[in-house]
């Protein structure tokens, strides 16, 4: 299992960059859930909240975004490292419309 920190301050910056992170390494991220982790699939997918998502749908995730979305930290778990990890880009890239997918909200 891969793990990797995001401290960034600020309101939700952790979290931005680590979505920003996740979209430069080829990844998907679904919506945030009270209570639950936001779900991380490998490609270009919508994909659904957490607690809409079937056993099924939640084992054939590539990872999760889990910690304080607010204030951070946040730390992105993937099950695999990625094949050539990069830094999140200088411009924010979350909040770009994705192609629907399996796993769609």
């Amino acid at each position: 299992m891969f793990s990797k920190v995001f401290e960034k301050p600020g309101t939700f910056q952790a979290l931005y960059a680590a979505q920003d992170w996740l979209e430069a390494n080829g990844y998907s991220y679904g919506s945030s859930c009270v209570m639950h982790p936001i779900p991380v699939l490998k490609g270009e997918f919508v994909i659904a909240k957490w607690k809409n998502l079937t056993k099924t749908e939640v084992a054939a995730l590539d990872g999760s975004i889990d910690g304080d979305l607010r204030n951070g930290p946040i730390t992105v778990y993937l099950k695999q490292a990625p094949v050539t990890p990069t830094s999140a880009p200088d411009t924010p890239a979350h909040g770009k419309p994705a192609q629907s997918g399996p796993l769609h909200s």
